[in-house]
């Protein structure tokens, strides 16, 4: 997909639908993506301190 900024508004001036995939249906599968996997290291560090304490990050 190719999009520009014509008038201040962003068209699409080229899309290839083959290349197309469907969403994800069910969000509890989106923990399975490639965006969605790692930790940022704040959050990371914040886990471990609470693991560190004896505490759970579960419900």
């Amino acid at each position: 997909m190719v999009v520009k900024l014509i008038d201040g508004r962003w068209e699409v001036i080229y899309f290839v639908g083959e290349h197309n995939h469907p969403l994800v249906d069910k969000p509890s599968l989106t923990k399975y993506l490639r965006s969605h996997q790692g930790i940022p290291p704040e959050e990371k560090a914040f886990l471990t301190h609470l693991h560190n304490c004896n505490l759970t990050t579960g419900v």
